[in-house]
């Protein structure tokens, strides 16, 4: 059992350092490659614990095991906001909140080869920080696995939303078995290891094989790309004419709570087959780009016009369906280079 353990934990070291030869040419291109990187390399020096156990004390693997383990799961968060988030730039405090979870385990490693401080002989200060680093851990985590889920229904590249889904499944599983059976109630089972190895093969395993079939940019798309209008098309086919229609004339963006399921219902078009036209045909990633494209439209012509001049940006981003001001500003800006209000000023000063 334990030689079929080692089989899964080498073949999955194996594939990390595949992913991560195959994306170092890409590595210039856009955040969210550079994160993955980093992350496949963080969770090959995780693996190292069980791939040379035991290891020399601060031999070099030894190092590699320890930073590449507590960085992972700040690492993870750091993917998955940029991956998986809404169009999500990192901030520096993203950063520095998820360096915490190698800093503060790194800092205690530390203090005791420089100091000779054994944190463990403090037994309140060395439960506040092993369990707080922990808790930090947890929180990270399940904040990145609720980002993947709440953006899964809007994602319109099926091979990402296969990704999505078992990161989303099987993260899911391997945070239960590792951080809460394993480390908080140190629960363990025969064959423990054998599962949790089994659980990383077929995540690894799904995630490289939708990965590399993607299209160029499906997974790891520009972040700080504007929302485009659509493709034009010279002939649409009727499906796709009844799906610009019910957004250029029946507004259907309008709607609250308008979902991807629901327009389908409304056209009377499979769910599978009005993804496909929304992202094959009209090159649209997300429901939501899809939307606000129109959403923005009907502003922007609204605020270049005098008599919605006296009209709150609030009521005319609510009326076109946004639902929320800092979501509608967010895309505002990121399509203009500016907010509604400056853009409204400078358009009816030049009309003036």
């Amino acid at each position: 059992m334990q030689s079929i353990q080692l089989l899964f934990t080498n073949l999955v070291f194996a594939q990390m350092l595949m992913s991560v030869v195959l994306l170092i040419p890409s590595w210039q291109k856009n955040q969210s490659i550079r994160l993955y990187i980093l992350l496949m390399i963080s969770s090959c020096g995780y693996l190292l614990g069980d791939i040379y156990a035991p290891m020399q004390f601060n031999s070099l693997v030894w190092w590699f095991e320890k930073i590449g383990g507590n960085a992972l799961p700040g690492v993870f968060w750091l993917v998955s906001l940029s991956v998986f988030g809404d169009h999500v730039i990192l901030k520096r405090w993203q950063y520095g909140v998820a360096s915490l979870t190698l800093f503060i385990p790194l800092l205690s490693i530390l203090s005791q080869i420089i100091w000779s401080f054994q944190l463990s002989d403090y037994q309140s200060l060395y439960g506040f920080v092993k369990y707080g680093a922990m808790t930090l851990e947890l929180i990270l985590i399940c904040h990145a696995l609720i980002i993947a889920a709440q953006q899964w229904r809007d994602d319109l590249v099926q091979e990402r939303r296969y990704i999505r889904g078992g990161v989303i499944t099987f993260s899911a599983m391997y945070l239960f078995l590792v951080i809460v059976i394993g480390q908080i109630f140190n629960f363990h089972w025969l064959g423990f290891e054998l599962v949790e190895s089994g659980i990383l093969v077929v995540l690894i395993t799904g995630i490289n094989f939708f990965l590399f079939r993607l299209r160029d940019a499906s997974l790891f798309e520009l972040i700080n790309s504007k929302s485009t209008s659509p493709v034009e098309i010279k002939t649409p086919s009727t499906e796709l004419g009844l799906v610009i229609a019910s957004m250029a004339d029946d507004k259907l963006y309008q709607e609250d709570g308008i979902t991807i399921s629901s327009l389908a219902k409304t056209l009377s078009i499979h769910e599978y087959k009005l993804r496909h036209l929304i992202n094959g045909e009209l090159n649209y990633r997300n429901f939501n780009d899809f939307l606000n494209y129109y959403r923005i439209k009907e502003i922007t012509e609204k605020l270049e016009q005098k008599e919605y001049s006296t009209i709150p940006v609030l009521t005319l981003a609510l009326e076109s369906g946004f639902r929320s001001l800092s979501s509608f500003n967010k895309v505002f800006k990121s399509t203009h280079n500016a907010t509604p209000t400056e853009y409204r000023k400078n358009i009816l000063a030049k009309n003036n």
